[in-house]
């Protein structure tokens, strides 16, 4: 008991030593994000990514299986080394980016990051009942947040508490601002549902394998556990769903794509509905990342679940409706 007691004691003082760090780094970063031009900044953070890459190669491999399911022999195992680094790199970028356009006036925001699509959008927001923005961890994906007020519609992100509170403080802030909420994933479905009737667009995630309601439906070509909590309250509330993604260019601005609003299934089969209609998602957010596979986060244990899993029988498979079929 007492060295149950004393290992308890030594893995609490090791995890909090361990957030204390992260803590520390994550305020540095923010600082020196806030004094460097872009030019320096995004040079500085692109090496500190592949310094990162170097430091996790538990991460890297996990890129490398990842890289090896899409792209099968396509690539050789130099070349996915190599692109690794350049994910690394690209992710630095990005992070600053993240840091730097939080902060960016109107003029210079809409500047760096463009975007196409705005006119289909505005026309399904006039319907009144709010929006809901689709993405992906692509590109500078964080900045979507800010680009869509500064287009004139008030937005909100439903994402995770954080590990450390300290942490969670600072990410919270950087997602926050003038016309823009962030919502906890825990806190109440009719707090999201009245931001949304109060004309707010919501961005949310949805390219992950995290434990949350979800389907199966096919992602990069291999079916995939994808969070469909967004799709659900879309199909019942008639809310107009749109797939956002967003791209660094050559010269560094960002290209933020919107399409839809997405053409959702409503047979009278709510289940077999739903899957088909992440799927359709699916597959634009899967169209983005292959335009620009550097900039996705391959690191990303993207197939965990499977269909055969215990826990997985009952969730719904799109390819068991085509089996149907």
């Amino acid at each position: 008991m007492r060295k149950r007691r004393r290992r308890s004691r030594i893995s609490t003082f090791v995890r909090k030593r361990k957030h204390d760090a992260i803590y520390i780094v994550v305020r540095m970063l923010v600082a020196f994000a806030g004094r460097m031009p872009r030019a320096a900044g995004l040079a500085l953070f692109g090496r500190l990514g592949q310094i990162v890459a170097l430091l996790s190669p538990g991460d890297r491999k996990v890129a490398g299986e990842n890289l090896r399911r899409v792209f099968g022999g396509a690539w050789s195992e130099k070349q996915i080394r190599r692109f690794i680094m350049r994910v690394y790199r690209e992710l630095g970028k990005n992070v600053f980016d993240t840091l730097y356009l939080a902060r960016c006036p109107r003029e210079e925001l809409l500047g760096i990051v463009k975007d196409t699509g705005f006119d289909r959008f505005e026309a399904a927001f006039r319907e009144g009942k709010g929006a809901i923005a689709l993405t992906a961890h692509l590109g500078c994906f964080e900045s979507l947040l800010h680009l869509f007020p500064r287009r004139g519609f008030a937005s909100f992100a439903v994402g995770r508490r954080l590990f450390d509170r300290r942490i969670d403080r600072i990410v919270t802030g950087l997602r926050s601002g003038e016309d823009i909420d962030y919502v906890y994933r825990n806190e109440s479905p009719r707090k999201i549902l009245g931001l949304l009737k109060e004309g707010r667009t919501m961005g949310v995630l949805i390219d992950q394998d995290t434990n949350v309601e979800g389907v199966f439906a096919r992602f990069l070509g291999a079916v995939a556990h994808t969070p469909s909590g967004p799709m659900r309250m879309a199909m019942r509330y008639g809310i107009p769903a749109f797939v956002v993604t967003i791209a660094r260019q050559p010269d560094n601005t960002h290209l933020a794509s919107i399409t839809g609003p997405l053409e959702l299934d409503d047979t009278g089969e709510p289940e077999r509905d739903l899957v088909t209609n992440v799927e359709k998602a699916n597959a634009r957010i899967s169209e983005a990342i292959l335009k620009n596979p550097d900039q996705w986060v391959w690191m990303h244990r993207r197939w965990r679940k499977r269909p055969s899993d215990p826990g997985c029988r009952h969730v719904p498979n799109i390819e068991a409706y085509e089996t149907v079929a």
